[in-house]
């Protein structure tokens, strides 16, 4: 009896937290749904025409960041969990949309100098990295001078990434694709493949 009450109590604080933080803050740039938990205050950092979208029934762990730039929009459909640690970053004109039931693990990265779209229950596992963002690095100039360029992400509905997996510009995961563990992908793949290596190649098919 002790121990539900105690569990009771926990769920109660964050339920109560996330209350708050969307009393205080919610306003034409931060729009958050029903049922919203979370264990700690995301830090969110919205400027010029971003905006940031919560969905219901969204629960973000410890440490989340949340971050809007230019005409960029970031939002999580609804019944999402968000691990602690994981940045989600949209910029530019890029839309970085977090679909139904996808879950993130921690300490993940969605960098969307372009825009990522994470399809209905996908699962990414801790320290995913989605790149869409790319350094350009021509010879006899700096690095560091020459800017970027970028290409959208997709990763359709029920895509499994492992951890530590990286996915670079340009890539679209179709539905169903699984993808080993420290992959590095740098293609797209088709229905149901399953993914692994660095390069990621194709292995086989989902039985």
């Amino acid at each position: 009896m002790l121990l539900r009450f105690k569990l009771w109590l926990v769920d109660k604080r964050k339920s109560w937290k996330g209350f708050w933080f969307k009393l205080l803050f919610s306003g034409s740039k931060l729009k958050i749904g029903k049922g919203f938990k979370c264990d700690s205050w995301p830090e969110l950092n919205i400027t010029q025409n971003g905006r940031v979208i919560i969905g219901d029934e969204v629960y973000l762990r410890r440490n989340v960041e949340l971050r809007a730039h230019g005409d960029a929009i970031l939002e999580l459909k609804g019944g999402n969990r968000i691990d602690r640690g994981v940045r989600l970053l949209a910029s530019n004109q890029a839309e970085v949309i977090i679909s139904e039931g996808a879950r993130i693990g921690l300490y993940s990265v969605l960098n969307g100098g372009d825009s990522i779209h994470v399809g209905k229950k996908v699962l990414l596992s801790g320290f995913v990295y989605l790149q869409t963002s790319m350094h350009n690095h021509d010879k006899g100039k700096s690095v560091q001078d020459q800017g970027y360029s970028h290409q959208a992400v997709v990763l359709e509905d029920d895509v499994w990434c492992g951890a530590h997996v990286v996915v670079l510009p340009g890539v679209t995961l179709a539905k169903g694709c699984v993808v080993g563990s420290n992959a590095v992908v740098t293609k797209s793949y088709d229905v149901n493949q399953v993914i692994g290596g660095v390069p990621a190649k194709k292995l086989k098919d989902r039985n």
